[in-house]
């Protein structure tokens, strides 16, 4: 983003919601993304967005990309394990830790697992 922006604390987004919407209703693809924070002028953690310009981006990027986003999606709900099948919660710890290495005891000991498990 070229253009400096505030950054919004979770609360004020909450109560301010309402009139975010209405000024992305009015601004439509050009309305500015709202950046969110647990603090006000925080590190940005999350940006809430018009939804016309949320399918202008998928667009572009499923062309740039030649990938259908929505079909991936559809296809990763599908094969989604359903409710108590899948991961628990020491190998999703495992897995949290091979993308963030610097962290995994950590990661791997909140989790009830160990690096040596399997």
């Amino acid at each position: 983003m070229s253009e400096h922006q505030d950054v919004h604390s979770v609360a004020r987004v909450a109560a301010t919601l309402r009139t975010v919407l209405a000024g992305f209703r009015e601004g439509g693809e050009r309305a500015l993304p709202l950046l969110v924070a647990e603090q006000e002028g925080g590190e940005p953690e999350a940006a809430i967005l018009p939804y016309d310009l949320f399918k202008t981006l998928v667009e572009e990027l499923e062309r740039a990309e030649g990938v259908a986003l929505g079909d991936l999606a559809a296809n990763r709900m599908a094969n989604a394990p359903t409710p108590g099948e899948g991961l628990d919660t020491a190998a999703l710890a495992r897995l949290v830790a091979g993308a963030h290495p610097d962290h995994a005891n950590d990661l791997l000991q909140a989790g009830g697992a160990s690096a040596h498990e399997d």
